[in-house]
């Protein structure tokens, strides 16, 4: 231990202490740039993963299809078809799909279904039809329950009897058993075995939905029900089938399970360009080409491929692709802030070593040289620190690595081993060259001043050249995270520290004049020292404006999400319940809706009719018949949309008697059915109508659906009764509202807005990314918090000597604290205000790139709001945070007493 110090010491040289902190910023900052992302991923993955698990086999498996016709000279074999399900195998792996082993694959054949004849039909009545089928794997993915597989057939002259072997669903449905015989397009049907279905949500039985049980079949009319089912053949009965059956329609099918147990969140899109692109794989067209060669001229083959796992991946990407857009701004930006905290401890580390370096300039030593031994020094502390942080960081976060989290913790390393010998080579080929500058010093600082105009133009000039550019290139490929996008908060944020720290000093400087005219010194001295600090401290200003940018926008967010989860809520429900009477019944009675309305939390309540309107043309929609002005005041002061219940006012003539069409809602898919007027017929009445207005949700009608709303004035007493009753009250008691609607309405359907929403916020995906703002407003309020301390850190030894000459002129305790206090004050005030001002330009420079609907799941657009209270918690954070470091700072400069720190200070 001890020799490990030593060599510490001799390589960190004095700088020891302040290297072993940058070496527990490196951890922290690398630890969190691996992490999140990580973290992330592994979240989304796990949605996808459940995702997955929740789907049918049938979406989970590539079919190969190949509808045959025409067969009458050759025949394929069990042999052929297992070739051909090994090329379309070897074809799909080249293509990348994740396919599982291939003793989960199968081939099979299948006929059209045709009547059967024989057995006991079921007591239903509806004539028994089959299909016959050959399955590659039957014994794999069946029980023998009794007798024997099929193996062969026996043949006549126009046909054959063939083995067959069924289900113990089909044997029990047709009262079937060993020896039963069935006839079925001229065929004979001999059952010689039952078996029972293993693994019965595998695509083997999941593909054909007869091959396990038989279904009853209800076509339209007039054509009548029937019974399908399924019976299994053998292998070397299979050239015989397509013999006896060459005039029916044949369909050859491959089955291919995808083992997608390994598939991450960032590897769908590629799945699903995989998925998409199958179709046009080389092997498919080879495998078509061989079919037909195989069925003979006389034959026609169509073969193909299909997924059902596109309907899977489509609006999961979706999601997933708009959340990580948003959450990818805050990676970035805290990223970004991370470097800048290691930047400002790698300055630590050139100011703890300022002895030192001057020493080996006194000496001779090249900038090269302070460059290497600073190199040398940062790295033998950067790299064990990152070790720990990526290995700790891979720990906590199990599961597939993600791309981004590399590129941002090399980000981080970079900036660590990168920064003390810049920073060291800078500062000291600066102090050589200053002479140069000029010959006096009104002349070096006008340049100076010049230098820093230009590099502050252009660094503007890069930013905005960089946002034009963000604007104009449009969203990156789907499933792919543009870092130059994510970087937007970056470059919005450039120019406006720039402006807060270039104009605030001027401000800084009239307080400074106006504090001069006062008694004290508090206020001259607190507002020049923080004049001073603000034309030095521009980066610690940068990432501060970042941190407040990140905070703002984080909750800016959450609170927009939070608020449009509520009003996707109203607009799926239209009230906070409704309670919806059984289609045939009495509907709800008075008596009900006076029970219904006396559960606890009913505030108020209205009742709405339902029926159905035809047009002139004998076009059919649905009708909402409601009370305008009481279903408006139901809705009145919630997030639902308003209700225009004086549109519906009935329409009076000059003399006061009613007059013109009725007025009537449209909602905007019904405006597919009915023009601005038309006539209809409803409830008896033969009504003329007038469109004034749309809408797309109230109680009782499907949300996006056709409907009509009419007011209830048109019909009179021939409204039809009650169907639906809307119910409006915060603080509704679910259970004992269903319970009252199912006393009061037998039968009856209880929808509670409450748990719409509850489902709506939850939903797996967008609730992490609901989650991570929180995290990622708590990450950038805890790194401003280090940004800020490291800063007082690196303005101890000047704070110290100021208030030291100031105390031998009887400055007292509290007079330095107060100096201290109005010193920091300005910069945590105008990095809060350019924080706020940062993050409400984000939102419209790349708004094209966030979607805050995903979070919500429906498509409703919620403004971002700014949310003062987050900025204020951060902003009285830091001043906390700074009364504690400054208290800390001045009692041990007092503890080492003022001759003392004059004297280091020579």
């Amino acid at each position: 231990m001890r020799r490990a110090n030593e060599r510490l010491a001799s390589v960190t040289g004095t700088g020891a202490a302040a290297s072993i902190a940058l070496g527990l910023l490196v951890l922290v900052c690398a630890f969190v740039a691996v992490s999140v992302p990580r973290a992330s991923l592994g979240y989304r993955t796990e949605v996808l993963q459940r995702t997955f698990r929740a789907a049918p086999s049938t979406q989970t498996t590539v079919l190969a299809d190949a509808n045959i016709t025409g067969l009458s000279v050759s025949y394929l074999t069990a042999t052929q078809l297992a070739v051909i399900q090994r090329n379309v195998a070897a074809g799909l792996h080249r293509d990348g799909l994740p396919l599982s082993p291939p003793t989960a694959h199968w081939a099979g054949l299948t006929t059209t279904s045709t009547p059967v004849s024989g057995g006991r039909p079921p007591a239903t009545g509806a004539p028994p039809q089959a299909e016959l089928l050959y399955r590659s794997v039957l014994g794999r993915n069946a029980t023998l329950v009794t007798g024997s597989l099929p193996t062969g057939v026996t043949k006549h002259a126009g046909s054959g009897t063939f083995q067959v072997a069924v289900t113990t669903a089909t044997a029990a449905k047709f009262r079937l058993h060993v020896g039963s015989q069935l006839r079925t397009a001229g065929q004979t049907l001999v059952i010689t075995g039952i078996v029972r279905p293993r693994h019965a949500g595998s695509s083997f039985w999941t593909v054909d939905p007869v091959a396990p049980a038989p279904r009853l079949v209800q076509p339209p009319p007039p054509a009548a029900s029937y019974w399908s089912a399924a019976v299994f053949i053998g292998p070397n009965e299979l050239p015989a089938l397509q013999r006896y059956l060459s005039a029916e329609p044949l369909r050859g099918i491959w089955s291919f399970p995808l083992d997608l147990r390994t598939v991450n969140a960032d590897q769908a899109p590629g799945l699903q360009r995989a998925i998409e692109a199958m179709s046009y794989l080389p092997d498919v067209t080879s495998v078509g080409t061989s079919l037909n060669a195989a069925a003979g001229q006389s034959a026609t083959v169509t073969f193909g491929l299909s997924s059902g796992l596109d309907t899977i991946l489509s609006p999961f990407i979706a999601t997933d692709d708009a959340v990580q857009r948003t959450l990818s701004l805050l990676f970035v930006s805290l990223t970004v802030i991370a470097a800048v905290v290691v930047l400002l401890g790698a300055r630590l580390v050139v100011e703890h070593r300022r002895t030192e370096f001057t020493m080996m300039r006194a000496r001779g030593a090249s900038l090269r040289q302070v460059g290497l031994v600073a190199l040398a020094g940062g790295a033998a502390v950067v790299l064990p620190a990152t070790a720990v942080a990526i290995i700790a960081a891979v720990l906590a976060t199990p599961g597939a690595g993600s791309l981004l989290a590399w590129w941002l913790a090399g980000l981080i390393v970079v900036t660590a081993l990168a920064g003390p010998p810049l920073l060291a080579m800078w500062e000291y080929r600066t102090r050589r060259d200053s002479a140069k500058a000029g010959t006096t010093a009104g002349t070096r600082r006008r340049i100076a001043a010049a230098r820093r105009w230009v590099f502050d133009v252009a660094l503007v000039c890069a930013a905005v050249g960089g946002l034009v550019v963000l604007r104009q290139q449009g969203l990156p490929q789907a499933g792919s995270v543009d870092l130059f996008t994510s970087a937007a908060p970056v470059l919005v944020a450039i120019p406006v520290a720039l402006l807060v720290m270039r104009a605030y000093p001027v401000v800084l400087r009239q307080l400074t004049r106006l504090a001069g005219r006062r008694r004290g010194v508090v206020m001259v001295v607190g507002l020049a020292r923080g004049n001073s600090g603000a034309q030095a401290g521009i980066l610690p200003a940068f990432a501060l404006v970042l941190a407040f940018t990140v905070i703002a926008f984080a909750t800016m967010a959450r609170g927009a999400v939070q608020r449009g989860d509520v009003v996707a809520s109203w607009q799926a429900v239209g009230a906070d319940a409704i309670v919806t009477a059984p289609v045939v019944g009495p509907g709800i009675t008075p008596a009900g809706q006076r029970l219904i309305a006396g559960a606890p939390g009913v505030q108020r309540s209205v009742t709405l009719s339902l029926d159905l309107a035809t047009s002139a043309v004998g076009q059919q929609i649905s009708v909402v018949i409601v009370y305008p002005r009481q279903y408006a005041a139901l809705i009145a002061g919630t997030q639902a949309p308003p209700f225009p219940a004086a549109a519906l006012a009935r329409p009076r003539a000059a003399n006061g008697t009613a007059a013109g069409p009725v007025p009537v809602l449209l909602s905007v898919a019904g405006r597919a059915v009915f023009g601005h007027r038309g006539t209809i017929f409803v409830a008896g009445h033969r009504l003329r109508i007038q469109v004034v207005g749309t809408l797309n949700v109230i109680p009782g009608a499907q949300p996006g659906g056709q409907f009509l709303v009419l007011p209830r004035w048109a019909l009179g007493a021939a409204t039809p009764a009650p169907g639906v009753m809307a119910i409006a009250g915060p603080h509704l008691d679910g259970a004992a509202l269903t319970a009252a609607a199912r006393r009061a309405v037998p039968g009856s359907q209880v929808t509670l807005r409450s748990r719409l929403l509850a489902s709506i916020s939850g939903a797996p995906l967008p609730h992490g990314g609901f989650v991570t703002f929180a995290q990622g407003a708590a990450a950038a309020g805890a790194f401003s918090l280090l940004v800020l301390a490291l800063t007082l850190v690196l303005s101890a030894r000047s704070r110290e000597l100021t208030l030291a000459r100031l105390v031998t002129m009887g400055l007292g305790p509290a007079q330095s604290r107060r100096i201290t206090a109005v010193e920091i004050l300005p910069v945590i005030l105008a990095a809060a205000v350019g924080g706020t001002a940062c993050a409400l330009a984000v939102v419209p420079l790349v708004g094209p790139a966030i979607n805050l609907a995903a979070f919500t799941g429906t498509p409703v657009t919620v403004p971002l709001r700014a949310q003062p209270l987050a900025i204020l918690v951060a902003a009285i954070g830091l001043l906390l945070l700074a009364a504690l470091t400054l208290t800390i700072q001045n009692r041990l400069a007092r503890s080492r007493g003022t001759a003392q720190a004059l004297r280091v200070g020579q």
